[in-house]
């Protein structure tokens, strides 16, 4: 296994804390809405008591652009939840998790909050803005490109 990090560092480190959640059967209209409102690249599909049933990435809401966003929901869409990603994990773990599923997200679950309740969200960019030593703020600065005139 190749060292990326500080074998010290946990998930719970370099996650966001806490989750925007919507209801499986909320429309894709209504997802974009709220990553819209919260400023999120991805919110995580839960049921009403809580529990996990999948992720949807903004990329994920691309593919549905030209389709009927009112008819399409949260459950048609998202990626399954069929990771437990333990906050405790170190980095690596997760690293290597992304590489072999060829995912860019990991919902994160606290076996003492309850079985299948998301705690946070782990990202690609937290990973690279953490190996590369990127601050929060700069992350951003250097992804930014002018608007076209």
């Amino acid at each position: 296994m190749m060292k990326y990090c500080d074998l010290t560092t946990r998930v719970c480190d370099l996650m966001h804390k806490g989750v925007v959640t919507c209801d499986p059967a909320d429309s894709l209209k209504e997802v974009a809405a709220v990553m819209r409102e919260n400023k999120f690249r991805a919110v995580v599909v839960a049921d009403p008591s809580g529990d996990t049933w999948g992720l949807i990435s903004a990329i994920d809401l691309m593919r549905f652009v030209a389709g009927d966003l009112e008819k399409l929901t949260a459950e048609d869409v998202m990626r399954p939840y069929k990771i437990e990603v333990d906050p405790q994990w170190p980095v690596e773990k997760a690293i290597e998790t992304m590489k072999t599923k060829k995912i860019e997200h990991l919902i994160v679950v606290d076996p003492h909050a309850g079985p299948k309740r998301a705690v946070g969200i782990l990202t690609s960019f937290d990973i690279v803005r953490y190996i590369s030593k990127i601050e929060t703020g700069r992350f951003e600065q250097v992804l930014w490109f002018p608007a076209r005139e």
